[in-house]
């Protein structure tokens, strides 16, 4: 048993879900090196619990499942309350839709305050799985208080789920104890729809966090009257994503209130021929607002001339998503010039050149707090060197080399 669990425990390190694996970290590597005349079958002794429980809190619903079958120790170790207070359950696989895979979240489900679900929606099989939590949340006692769905899938922008949508209304609507105070639908494919947001407006009045701008709004636009009774409703939302579209005065008129705690973030995603904010609105709300940091997501339909007009210098942006693919070169120079301070998250799709690449070379240096960057399309080694050199706060790179160098 005690080569056993050895391998597994290595197992355990790479189970976490993606961008939240843990790495070895360097002394632990050495203080077990120290202990290698120790025989095999006794190494799980000196584990420390407190490190397995550590580990387990970042593992998927799926590896804290197996890991009951290992041993006594793990089976006690991920049976803490503490390890399930985050948890996320991905549906993707046949293997992720057995019947004692959600009897174990629902078991654990008193000590689950932070819920993410990852649903792969082209399969009825996986998203029953999704309904049948929501379900169970309705009727069961839970502290949730956070929740996120995400919808993935090859027909994402095809297919709205209706099913996992009317079971998402039946949770807002007859849960019997909800105190939600972090919503993240951005990633869903639904047709939200304005009762629905009325509802969890109505029923959660300590949100903090409402992220509604997901691309299949621009179907069905929410009305910016439904965007006020929100911000009425919940007093202490500090951080909202939303359409464009759903903007109005009246809104800015609401954010801008004096009694209003502060506004932290703005998400504003953007499709089609809509009008770009004012320069004199967004003065009015950074100065209301000195912390605000602002998300811009262009739709694939956006044409190059009017996200120009979109990005402005006093607005400050920390993240940028271009879904449309377009020459990025003079977008590149403009954000490297413009939001150099604040700028933490850039996500675009472009073809490869070498304007491009100096671009962002540019981009590079100019930009010691940027976190995340995805290009699609191949880029030079010395762009690569540049991101990992001179960008010290980077955690999530995804840039590929191009072979022709």
């Amino acid at each position: 048993m005690g080569c056993c669990c050895c391998c597994c425990f290595f197992w355990l390190l790479w189970s976490a879900p993606t961008g939240e694996r843990i790495k070895p970290h360097m002394e632990f590597t050495a203080s077990y090196s120290m202990e290698i005349s120790i025989p095999t079958k006794d190494v799980w002794n000196y584990i420390p619990g407190e490190l397995l429980i550590h580990i387990f809190s970042y593992v998927s619903l799926e590896g804290r499942h197996a890991a009951f079958s290992v041993c006594q120790p793990w089976a006690e170790a991920v049976s803490t309350p503490s390890v399930w207070s985050s948890t996320e359950a991905s549906f993707n696989t046949v293997a992720a839709c057995k019947g004692d895979l959600l009897e174990r979240l629902f078991q654990f489900l008193e000590h689950i305050e932070h819920l993410k679900i990852v649903v792969d929606q082209t399969l009825y099989l996986y998203r029953s799985q999704v309904n049948k939590i929501l379900s169970v949340l309705v009727w069961k006692s839970h502290n949730v208080r956070a929740l996120c769905i995400v919808c993935r899938g090859d027909n994402l922008y095809f297919y709205s789920c209706p099913d996992i949508l009317q079971s998402f209304r039946r949770f807002i609507k007859f849960t019997r104890k909800m105190d939600l105070q972090y919503i993240d639908l951005q990633k869903t494919s639904f047709n939200l729809e304005d009762h629905v947001i009325l509802w969890i407006a109505y029923r959660n009045p300590n949100l903090h966090t409402l992220l509604i701008n997901n691309q299949r709004s621009d179907l069905t636009i929410l009305s910016p009257n439904t965007i006020l009774w929100v911000l009425r409703c919940c007093p202490k939302l500090s951080t909202l994503g939303i359409h464009l579209a759903s903007f109005s005065e009246d809104v800015f008129h609401v954010l801008l209130n004096p009694s209003r705690g502060p506004l932290k973030f703005l998400g504003i995603f953007c499709a089609g021929k809509v009008s770009p904010i004012p320069e004199e609105v967004w003065s009015a709300l950074t100065e209301r607002h000195p912390k605000l940091r602002v998300g811009l997501e262009f739709g694939p339909l956006v044409h190059t001339v009017i996200i120009s007009r979109f990005l402005k210098p006093n607005i400050p942006v920390s993240a940028l998503r271009f879904n449309g693919c377009i020459c990025m070169v003079n977008h590149i120079r403009y954000i490297t010039d413009t939001y150099f301070r604040t700028l933490e998250k850039l996500v675009f799709y472009t073809s490869a050149s070498e304007n491009l690449n100096q671009a962002l070379i540019e981009l590079a240096l100019g930009s010691e707090n940027l976190k995340e960057i995805y290009c699609s399309c191949p880029v030079s080694p010395a762009v690569i060197n540049a991101f990992l050199a001179h960008c010290p706060r980077l955690i999530r790179c995804t840039l590929k080399k191009n072979p022709l160098y």
